[in-house]
């Protein structure tokens, strides 16, 4: 996501991020108020690019010049991007220059040889075959790819390199979230397979839309994150105006769930048996939200489907909204996020611990607590007809969309840098009482707690919802314990003691990690962890220089003397094996990359 405000009423200050939050905007009393561009015209417009886009399997990105030039023959192309899959796969993502001229080169597509025990299907994801006669020379008239790999993700090693050279951590900061933040190629695609469900499920259900929500459009997400989609059903005043005397006869769904968990044990089916690229499907239909997950191999993402749950879309449109008015909220969070996984306060799969929406929750609440950004009350307040939002739960998700119609007194640009922030956001929360109080986004200040949870924090969209209900008191305590502990590493970057850990580099490296290379850097220094724990008893460890030798150790020199007698001269060479195959991996990449 990109482009925030237009030209008028806010003026550029510093240039923070090209890929969404490209600017910090400072308003000026006399300045013209100029349109907001909202999360409905975002996804608008993402939706229109499907819409005339067209995913094609290639050999490799050589074959750019021939798929130009054949597709150039039915239709006029616009851009082109390249990215690969997980199985090293080529692909090329098209986009042409309206719908029409994508219907044009649809109907020069062709199905799978009869004697193919497979189904034809119409889907916007294509592959290139190899030409059947003599090749005709194809070009691309000197036009070349507008992105090449654009799915990739950034390289841990080459990131935390990267961090490394930075002179600020305000700089590691926003390098952090530069170089992990979803780009536009993979909101690109992200897109393309909503669309994909759309077309494949438009003869079963009129007036269908899959609306992609969560991380993927809300401005917070990172490259390779889940896709969350809602299946629903798109009905404008016209459709169901009663001067229309005609209407379609139709299959009423009775009860309360179990409709609509037949509905989705249909739609997996379908994933299953029509949807190409479709795989690993697995049904949850008891949950409080049906919903069916599945991983789509040809984009490389896991989707998780669920029907009519608008609130997710709304709470999407939320966030994007508030981390649109000050580029430090989604460079903030995705560092808390990141050092949220790294010290294992959140994990990859459900359980008793923090996630990544409370955490961003935590962010926004913080930035409110400064005047940084406005409470939900006052987009509440400001919200007029046209923000009316109902779910089909009778949830209301009114607040205001166009945020330029926010009064200049409900928030303000920050003047601190990212390096301020994020000490201050662990410094706050060091200090808050859990106990006492609830964090609350809709009031921006702390509240009471309505009950003895752990951790309160109130769902803005539903206030008698707690986001973090699953979260136990173990792990509420050790959130506590490690803001303490990141608030303490960030004070201690203020004296510039560079080393390894130097920065946030120390928030975001696991601890695995972290420690391995303190051992390995310990040299002659006494160690309080026996290192011959670490390897396999009839292996020789890695020699270390020791104050004075043991009898343990003139035995050891002995067996090991005794074994290369045996062995020979080759044998000086072998390399130490560790028992744990992950620690093992870990000390060889520090060492390749002379980390000690």
């Amino acid at each position: 996501m990109s482009v925030l405000f237009q030209t008028g009423k806010y003026c550029l200050r510093k240039s923070y991020s090209y890929s969404f939050c490209k600017y910090v905007l400072l308003r000026k009393k006399s300045d013209v108020p100029r349109k907001f561009i909202t999360f409905d015209e975002i996804v608008t417009q993402r939706r229109a690019e499907a819409r005339r886009s067209l995913v094609v399997q290639v050999n490799s990105e050589s074959s750019f010049d021939e798929l130009y030039g054949y597709c150039s023959k039915y239709s006029s192309i616009k851009d082109v991007y390249h990215y690969k899959n997980s199985g090293e796969e080529h692909f090329m993502l098209i986009e042409f220059s309206s719908e029409e001229n994508l219907q044009s080169i649809l109907q020069s597509c062709c199905s799978h040889q009869k004697d193919l025990e497979v189904m034809a299907v119409q889907s916007p994801f294509v592959w290139f075959r190899a030409a059947s006669v003599a090749k005709q020379k194809l070009t691309a008239n000197g036009l070349e790819l507008r992105v090449k790999d654009g799915n990739n993700k950034h390289s841990e090693d080459l990131l935390f390199e990267d961090l490394m050279k930075c002179q600020t951590v305000s700089e590691q900061i926003q390098m952090l979230y530069d170089k992990t933040i979803l780009n536009d190629v993979g909101a690109r695609l992200r897109f393309m397979v909503a669309r994909q469900l759309e077309v494949i499920l438009s003869s079963l259900y009129t007036n269908i839309q899959v609306l992609p929500f969560g991380s993927s459009v809300n401005g917070f997400g990172k490259m390779g994150c889940d896709l969350d989609l809602v299946l629903t059903n798109s009905l404008t005043d016209g459709m169901m105006s009663p001067s229309n005397r005609l209407v379609y006869q139709e299959k009423r769904s009775e009860g309360s769930r179990g409709p609509w968990q037949r509905h989705m044990e249909l739609v997996g089916a379908l994933l299953e048996l029509r949807v190409p690229g479709a795989t690993r499907v697995q049904r949850i239909l008891n949950a409080r939200v049906p919903i069916v997950k599945y991983s789509q191999e040809l984009v490389d993402v896991d989707v998780d489907l669920c029907f009519k749950n608008m609130s997710g879309v709304y709470m999407s449109a939320l966030l994007y909204s508030l981390g649109a008015l000050d580029p430090a909220g989604p460079a903030l969070a995705v560092s808390v996020r990141r050092w949220a996984a790294a010290v294992q306060l959140t994990q990859p799969h459900p359980g008793r611990w923090i996630t990544n929406f409370p955490l961003t929750l935590m962010v926004l609440f913080f930035l409110m607590t400064q005047k940084i950004l406005p409470t939900f009350r006052c987009l509440l307040e400001c919200a007029g007809k046209e923000d009316v939002r109902l779910t089909e739960d009778n949830i209301n998700c009114t607040f205001v969309r166009d945020l330029s119609r926010l009064p200049p007194h409900s928030y303000r640009p920050s003047s601190d840098d990212l390096q301020t922030l994020l000490l201050k956001f662990f410094e706050f929360y060091s200090q808050f009482d859990f106990q006492e109080h609830a964090i609350s986004v809709i009031e921006g200040k702390p509240i009471r707690k309505p009950n003895t949870l752990p951790l309160y924090i109130v769902n803005p969209l539903e206030p008698a919802l707690n986001v973090s209900r699953n979260v136990s008191y173990e792990e509420c305590e050790r959130l506590k314990m490690e803001v303490r502990n990141a608030a303490w590493h960030l004070e201690a970057c203020l004296d510039n003691n560079r080393g390894d850990d130097w920065g946030i580099l120390g928030l975001v490296e696991k601890k695995t990690t972290r420690g391995l290379k303190k051992l390995l850097r310990a040299g002659n220094q006494h160690r309080l962890v026996s290192v011959k724990d670490l390897f396999k008893d009839d292996e020789q460890p890695a020699s270390a220089t020791s104050p004075r030798k043991t009898h343990t150790d003139t035995d050891r020199e002995g067996q090991s003397s005794g074994r290369h007698h045996r062995h020979g001269a080759d044998d000086k060479h072998d390399k130490v094996k560790l028992k744990n195959t992950q620690t093992a991996k870990e000390v060889y990449r520090i060492r390749r990359d002379k980390l000690i």
